[in-house]
């Protein structure tokens, strides 16, 4: 049985009264959460929206509720509590940092809920986890650097939260790519995904190391690929051909790859609106709506995933991907 903590017997008084002032959920609706890790990108915030989006158009059934931690486990750990108090039948959970947030969603699991993680993978089994692979992504960025500098050039690397999955599975998987050639990493920070932050952090840099000493950025995203960029524009040393490597395919990193500004990116799901669609297929039992969104591959402890691939963006494929992220574009309307 699950153990009530007093935050959430706190939590089920207020609602009380907010339920008896307001209109409650129908009784024939399915009651989905929706635990958002944060609003501060163009990749979360299409999460949100595509999924929300879908859900209204297509799950007449559903009631999604999406709560927002703002970038802090303590206010996820709330969201999620508070989730569980309005009856939610599946949590959709993109996790702020995987270590905080795991014992509660033990609770969930253990309250009978299915539990669905979007994107970022936790260290703990759950019902289903939904997205790319990070690691692949870091070794075809390691090898593509290795490649195009020959085996030999410093590199700077830009790395995401470190509390979550996807920083650190790309930056695994970039290490072991550039293991045993000449390429070296000279200068690296977790920038957390901010473009302000790694703008910073490679003005820095670029003072540090004179032209020359520089030959790629490797970025865990591309928020922070375009801070770089900005800062060696604004330094003039665009000039000097330095690789830039992003992650996640947004629409104005596939144009500025087909400009030659960004050297690469990848593809990366935003889950939506796999992650409804999963929760839905999960509320209803629905096997076969699951196996439509991908490799469905089911764990001996009883999990499973469904892994959405990843594609390499360069300068010679990037007009196939126009307009096909996500994120602002003025391109595309």
């Amino acid at each position: 049985m699950l153990n009530i903590t007093r935050r959430m017997l706190i939590i089920s008084a207020g609602l009380a009264t907010v339920l008896t002032a307001a209109p409650a959920f129908s009784a024939d609706k399915i009651v989905i959460g929706f635990s958002q890790a944060s609003s501060n990108s163009a990749h979360r915030n299409t999460m949100t929206k595509r999924n929300q989006a879908y859900a209204a158009e297509h799950f007449k059934d559903v009631d999604l509720i999406v709560t927002n931690a703002e970038g802090k486990s303590a206010k996820q750990i709330s969201d999620v509590e508070s989730l569980m108090v309005q009856g939610m039948k599946v949590l959709m959970i993109s996790a702020q940092d995987g270590a905080a947030i795991a014992p509660t969603v033990k609770q969930v699991l253990a309250a009978g809920i299915p539990v669905i993680t979007l994107e970022r993978s936790l260290d703990i089994p759950v019902t289903l986890h939904v997205g790319p692979h990070n690691k692949p992504i870091g070794t075809l960025a390691g090898k593509y650097i290795a490649e195009a500098l020959k085996g030999k050039g410093n590199v700077v690397e830009i790395k995401g939260d470190p509390a979550v999955a996807p920083a650190v599975e790309r930056h695994e998987g970039f290490a072991e790519a550039i293991a045993g050639t000449d390429i070296k990493v000279i200068a690296e920070t977790h920038a957390d995904w901010d473009q302000e932050k790694a703008l910073k952090f490679m003005e820095d840099t670029l003072q540090r190391f004179p032209p020359g000493q520089i030959q790629a950025v490797y970025a865990h995203n591309d928020n922070m690929a375009f801070g770089a960029l900005r800062a060696i524009q604004a330094a003039g040393r665009d000039k000097e051909g330095i690789l830039i490597i992003g992650i996640d395919g947004e629409n104005a990193a596939i144009r500025a790859v087909a400009k030659g500004d960004l050297t690469a990116t990848f593809t990366y799901s935003t889950v939506a609106p796999e992650g409804v669609i999963a929760a839905h297929a999960l509320a209803t039992n629905d096997t076969a709506a699951l196996e439509k969104l991908g490799t469905l591959t089911k764990k001996d402890d009883g999990s499973m995933e469904i892994e959405i691939a990843s594609k390499m963006i360069t300068k010679e494929n990037a007009a196939e991907f126009f307009c096909k992220g996500f994120g602002d574009d003025p391109e595309c309307k």
